[in-house]
């Protein structure tokens, strides 16, 4: 850690940036309504939790096809493919394997993180569905709950617009077979809107056995009243992917685009429906959602060998989340409350034969209490304080093994106390403090592989922040320096090959971003993340690991933004992104003598718009380069990876009714 201050005392003064490209940004673009740091709508520099905002022109002027795409050009955040499907792994300052597990993603404020060892369902979500997406690095734990440590997505999809009659069709094709189809309208009077957007994709994929089919819709109907509004949210999805598995260092150096599962495959659909509505009485506003979601899988693996494996899960998850905001004033101060309960119930089953069987039936319920009082003072120092109190209750059966019940129950808390302070010329320092925690999901509670139960205790961890930020006209900066202690962190033990509870860990890092505007017709952006993840005591296997490196995650990590408005119709804008080096992942005893290699991509996109009619031309790794954002040591030694696809193309054409 020698080289950290030293780092952080030059970025200090350079301040060094951050995100992509945008249109032309106003003030106001950069400080928008959001609503992850309250539950509530809030204008963003109200508060003292700092929030990201990926707005819908950064969606449309993006190369990226999904949201995993969008999110790693912000800093801290890192993107891997550990399957060879669309849905990337998301990790939010660090966490490596188990990324996804810390990092809580919402959709509409409901939570649709698994309570499985499986990524998010992103290629359900159409990006022409967004609004925008709101990004608070190492918070969430108070207001949302569990696997908010490394911090909290939500994703917000677009209303029905008022008093508009609307809609689109936009086709596309690619290299690799890529052929994708949206279709979207919006009918919507003074007070009663539908808005309805559906996607079709499929590709034959860069590598052998990795067709992939995604079928997707979105539907937004709302009615607004004098006092509140009543929404009803729906979305659906059907998707196929074949998987092509990793292959070795030797494969790789033959034909990095062979698959080392031919047959392989894994079937998913599922849907949800989000019920809300929001009254006011005064400065008052109450505020409820019920939510229920499903999702079901058939796969198949090692399908051309004896160790064939068919499994099938289903899951059903029922959410309830009333909650309350109570403005008010004392001592001369402005102050708001939020206050809220959440009850969550969710049910998993799944069949696994004929080499490994197992049935396993899992459960999870949940009920918590949460305030959160952010005060503005009149010198313009905002403070926020927030507790959550949660009581939960898990447990797994394994009927096919004759396996009894074994259940849980924890009493868990979070709290968060944040301070901003403003210090003239635009900018303002921050700091604050913070607990969170995990509870452990099914397949950390039962090993597919032994069809065994074995439970695991929650992950706890506390954090600690601070850092500068700064809106000035059209450019925003923002620096943070952070510190994650974690205690019983969840992850595989490669010498036991089951999830287990760690010794203590450590994340702690730098992060610095930017975006600017020089000229009208230009804008710049830029970020840069130093990561350090690290346990801090114990053993794998009998071989201590005090002050040795987690896996797969890169110490350095950087990108660039720009877009340039060459002429009043036309858009050019490029993005390039740097990983640097990181362990294998089943590296933790650090043995390997080797590192995943660092790579740069860069991308590219030229838009064209005119009248009605939008078309679009893009290049993704514009220099061909041959990577992988995953791999694993076999100790062999060797490794095994996932070959990321090479130089591809695109083109869509877009028409709007109106």
């Amino acid at each position: 850690m020698k080289s950290f201050p030293i780092l952080a005392a030059a970025l200090s003064a350079a301040a060094i940036p951050a995100y992509a490209a945008d249109t032309l940004a106003t003030a106001d673009e950069l400080s928008p309504v959001v609503v992850t740091a309250t539950r509530f709508p809030d204008v963003q520099r109200q508060f003292p939790i700092g929030v990201s905002v990926i707005t819908k022109s950064d969606i449309r002027n993006s190369t990226a096809s999904t949201v995993p795409e969008l999110l790693r050009m912000l800093p801290g955040v890192q993107t891997r493919d550990q399957s060879g499907t669309p849905n990337l792994q998301v990790d939010l300052r660090g966490f490596g394997n188990f990324g996804d597990q810390n990092t809580l993603v919402l959709l509409d404020g409901q939570r649709i993180s698994e309570n499985e060892q499986t990524v998010v369902n992103w290629s359900g979500i159409p990006l022409d569905s967004i609004e925008r997406i709101e990004v608070m690095r190492g918070s969430g734990a108070v207001l949302y709950g569990a696997g908010a440590t490394g911090g909290t997505i939500n994703i917000i999809t677009k209303a029905p617009e008022a008093n508009a009659r609307s809609g689109f069709v936009e086709s596309g094709a690619g290299s690799y077979g890529t052929r994708d189809l949206r279709v979207g309208a919006n009918i919507a009077g003074e007070r009663t809107g539908l808005r309805l957007t559906m996607a079709h994709r499929e590709s034959d994929g860069y590598r052998d056995n990795n067709a992939q089919r995604i079928d997707s819709a979105q539907l937004d109907w709302r009615y607004t009243g004098d006092r509140g509004m009543l929404t009803l949210k729906a979305g659906a999805d059907d998707q196929r992917s074949e998987l092509p598995g990793s292959i070795s260092e030797a494969q790789i150096a033959v034909n990095r685009r062979q698959a080392a599962l031919p047959g392989d495959f894994s079937n998913m659909n599922g849907g949800y429906i989000n019920l809300g509505g929001t009254y006011r009485t005064g400065d008052n506003e109450l505020a409820v959602n019920l939510s229920w979601r499903e999702k079901n899988t058939d796969s198949s693996f090692f399908v051309a060998s004896p160790a064939r494996n068919n499994v099938q899960t289903e899951s059903r998850q029922l959410l309830f989340t009333p909650r309350i905001k109570v403005p008010h004033h004392l001592g001369g101060a402005s102050h708001t409350l939020v206050a809220g309960m959440d009850f969550e119930d969710w049910d998993f089953q799944g069949n696994a034969g004929p080499s490994v069987v197992g049935s396993p039936q899992a459960t999870q319920r949940s009920d918590a209490l949460y305030l959160q009082n952010t005060t503005t003072f009149v010198s313009g120092t905002s403070l926020a304080a927030g507790i959550r109190g949660q009581r939960v209750t898990y447990g797994v059966a394994d009927p096919a093994n004759a396996v009894a019940r074994s259940e849980r129950k924890h009493n868990l808390d979070a709290y968060e106390l944040a301070l901003r302070q403003p210090i003239g010329g635009g900018w303002a320092a921050y700091g604050k403090v913070g607990s969170s925690f995990r509870v452990p999901n099914v397949n950390d509670n039962y090993s597919l592989f032994t069809a065994t139960v074995a439970l695991l205790e929650p992950q706890t961890a506390r954090d600690r922040e601070i850092g500068l930020e700064a809106i000035r006209g059209s450019s925003r900066y923002r620096m943070a320096l952070y510190d994650i202690a974690l205690d019983n962190e969840i992850l595989l033990d490669p010498a036991t090959f089951t999830n287990r509870n760690l010794p203590p860990t450590r994340r702690r890092g730098l992060e610095a971003e930017a975006r600017w505007q020089p000229y009208n017709s230009l804008d710049l952006s830029a970020a840069y993340t130093y990561a350090e993840a690290e346990f801090r005591s114990g053993d794998f296997g009998g071989t201590p690991i005090a002050g040795n490196d987690v896996p797969l995650v890169p110490r350095h990590a950087a990108s660039i933004g720009a877009g340039w408005k060459f002429t009043p119709r036309a858009r050019l804008d490029t993005q390039m992104r740097y990983t640097g080096t990181q362990r294998y992942d089943g590296d933790e005893l650090n043995a390997f003598n080797q590192k995943m290699p660092s790579y740069t991509v860069v991308d590219l996109k030229v838009a064209y718009d005119q009248a009605d009619w939008r078309f679009t031309a893009g290049v993704l790794n514009l220099f061909n380069k041959e990577y992988f954002s995953y791999g694993v040591y076999t100790g062999f030694p060797t490794f095994s990876a996932l070959p990321a696809p090479e130089r591809s193309v695109f083109v869509t054409a877009r028409y709007t009714f109106r």
